[in-house]
């Protein structure tokens, strides 16, 4: 049964708390402190459907700064169809609140739109609050919403009800040793391949291969391109985060060139920079990038996280 009505000016949301667990999704997040410590600025759940179509829950540990919910925490829900793949008619209206899970009275804090009705449609795919919680509030161990490390988050959609599926996020503390991978590609000037791929390495017991395009992928002709993908098979809906550094390696000053990303892996398709360095700085002999036409690039991945899905 719901109770305590309250409807928060802030945020223009109406909030009360029940018993009852989501009824579509449901959404456990681990070492939350880590997750602050990596500095992600937000992660997403795995693909969950309800009425046909798959939807997917973002969330701002921090806050969405650039919607104005700095000392909060956000979350949204949107469509995972890119804009072109929707139609240019579709449109949804949407009744949906978010559950936030009080663990030490195991109850749920229900937050939903004032105004109730959402209107998702192919300019407006996503919805939700940048100041669904105020930091203080979500971090008060009274509160029961961030306990042993640990938040739950769920969402009911008013659309079609059906069974409840979820994900556990696991974020693996800071990795210290056997984090890091090398790829040395000899005969450079000459490969005549649009990419190459380095062999198959472990890090922390998943499997990952480095590809690089020598003349840039079709985003980036005039570029060396490199990309990391995961190669372990994940079971379906399951996603590997990673928060990792990409260097091309400089052999004469050790002034290497390096870039940093954090990205969800889930066995479609890698993930780096098309435009790493430009081509005409690996063959300059004097930046130390090319010797005996042969490049280093390696790859270190400090933090990893694991999105497990269960129904």
């Amino acid at each position: 049964m719901n109770k305590q009505v309250m409807f928060d000016e802030t945020s223009r949301t109406i909030r009360t708390t029940r018993v009852h667990a989501p009824l579509h999704f449901v959404w456990k997040i681990d070492s939350y402190s880590t997750l602050l410590e990596s500095k992600w600025e937000k992660i997403e759940s795995g693909a969950f459907e309800v009425d046909g179509r798959k939807w997917k829950l973002t969330f701002y540990p921090n806050g969405d700064n650039k919607r104005k919910g700095e000392g909060y925490i956000s979350l949204y829900l949107s469509v995972l169809d890119t804009e072109e793949e929707l139609p240019l008619s579709w449109d949804l209206f949407l009744k949906f609140q978010f559950l936030v899970f009080d663990q030490v009275n195991n109850k749920y804090l229900a937050i939903q739109d004032v105004h109730e009705v959402c209107h998702f449609q192919r300019m407006k795919t996503e919805w939700g609050f940048a100041r669904l919680l105020p930091l203080d509030v979500f971090k008060e161990p009274s509160n029961g919403y961030l306990l042993d490390d640990s938040c739950v988050f769920g969402v009911d959609i008013f659309v079609v009800k059906g069974a409840t599926r979820g994900d556990t996020f696991s974020v693996v503390t800071p990795l210290t040793i056997d984090k890091s991978y090398s790829f040395k590609i000899k005969k450079f000037s000459t490969l005549d391949k649009e990419s190459v791929y380095s062999d198959v390495f472990t890090i922390q017991d998943m499997k990952w291969k480095l590809q690089l395009y020598p003349k840039g992928n079709k985003k980036a002709k005039d570029n060396v391109s490199l990309f990391l993908h995961l190669d372990s098979k994940l079971p379906d809906h399951n996603k590997v985060y990673a928060k990792y550094k990409l260097r091309l390696i400089d052999q004469v000053h050790g002034k290497h060139v390096e870039k940093t990303l954090d990205h969800g892996f889930d066995n479609t398709e890698g993930y780096g920079f098309p435009r790493f360095v430009l081509q005409k700085d690996v063959n300059d002999a004097s930046k130390g990038y090319l010797v005996k036409d042969t490049i280093i690039v390696d790859v270190e991945i400090n933090y990893l996280s694991i999105v497990k899905h269960f129904s």
